[in-house]
């Protein structure tokens, strides 16, 4: 009888180990479930960083960092451009004014030494911060390029504006690069030399427009103009100009101006001024002559631009639209800047 029960113990006692055994098998599943964890980790974090905008995101940081550094370069190269356009038109006053030409080829200077340039040209642009700038005239001796450049350790860019091939090459590369280019040693200026223009640009304007009708309708190279066969828009920029050299208007000169629809063309040429609605124009000079204008009708497309080179083949700017001529140029749209008043916009 004993033996009996203490059988049934133990067989009791068996059942009972064996059951809280059992018991203890479904924790063993939870290695299964942390490695099922570790392995979706990744593609978490990499759905957070591309849609965290957290402070501890440092992939987001670095980001952010290289969107702001291609903001701030595109701003500098945006002002140095600027700053050789806004150049390169106070020169061009000056010159006009005073009816002189550069006596030297190429010249590299500073624009708060003092020289019978600078002097002129701080009546219409002085520089917060002093400008290094090279000029490249043409065979006239009016200028053809300008390079500019603050010059500092910060701001080394390199703004140019003028009629050249490689323009934008040069502005792509550091002020010493130039320098190295054209053969100067840096804080090594030259001479400004000017000196009596006594034709204003070879008289080339002169001798092609003397008179309101001629025979043969000439542009300031001496190429007959083909006005028959051009668009719309490049005989309104034709018109534009031509205004400005025959018209009898008292319009101000305006290197960026507007021209209304129903203002008047008074010049006496031998086509008829096509109908158009409100205008945008620009106007470069080159020497004492107009070089080339183009135009734009407000409320169009801006790629829907009119263009004519009075003066060599500018090639630049041939394919821009609206938006990226006034960009290159400096301006900022409706405000217009006239000839005399460089320092002013209205």
């Amino acid at each position: 009888m004993l033996k009996k029960r203490a059988f049934s113990f133990a067989a009791a006692l068996l059942m009972t180990v064996s059951a809280w055994s059992c018991g203890n098998t479904q924790p063993k599943a939870e290695p299964e479930e942390k490695t099922t964890a570790a392995e979706t980790t990744e593609p978490a974090t990499e759905a957070e960083k591309e849609t965290s905008g957290k402070s501890g995101d440092k992939d987001g940081g670095i980001d952010l960092t290289f969107g702001m550094l291609g903001y701030v370069k595109k701003s500098k190269r945006s002002s140095a451009n600027a700053n050789a356009s806004t150049l390169f038109k106070a020169v061009n006053t000056v010159l006009v004014e005073e009816e002189k030409k550069f006596a030297d080829n190429i010249i590299y200077s500073v624009t708060d030494e003092d020289n019978e340039l600078n002097k002129g040209v701080n009546k219409y642009f002085t520089p917060i911060e002093p400008l290094e700038y090279i000029i490249v005239p043409d065979e006239y001796g009016q200028p053809k390029l300008i390079l500019c450049s603050k010059n500092t350790k910060k701001d080394d860019y390199v703004g140019a504006f003028g009629d050249s091939a490689v323009i934008n090459d040069l502005r792509e590369k550091t002020w010493s690069e130039v320098l190295k280019i054209y053969g100067f040693e840096e804080g090594g200026y030259t001479d400004t030399k000017l000196e009596e223009d006594d034709f204003g640009n070879n008289g080339s304007e002169s001798s092609n427009f003397t008179g309101s009708v001629l025979p043969v309708w000439v542009n300031g190279n001496g190429d007959e103009i083909d006005y028959e066969n051009m668009s719309r828009l490049d005989l309104l920029a034709l018109s534009i100009g031509m205004e400005y050299i025959l018209g009898e208007s008292d319009k101000p000169f305006f290197y960026y101006g507007r021209w209304d629809a129903e203002e008047p063309f008074t010049a006496d040429v031998p086509w008829e001024v096509p109908e158009h609605g409100d205008m945008e124009f620009t106007i470069e000079l080159q020497g004492f002559e107009t070089g080339r204008v183009m135009c734009w009708e407000i409320g169009t497309a801006k790629s829907l631009v009119g263009r004519y080179n009075f003066k060599g083949e500018r090639k630049f700017l041939s394919d821009s639209d609206w938006d990226e001529i006034l960009e290159y140029m400096g301006y900022t749209q409706g405000e217009y800047l006239e000839y005399d008043t460089q320092d002013e916009r209205e």
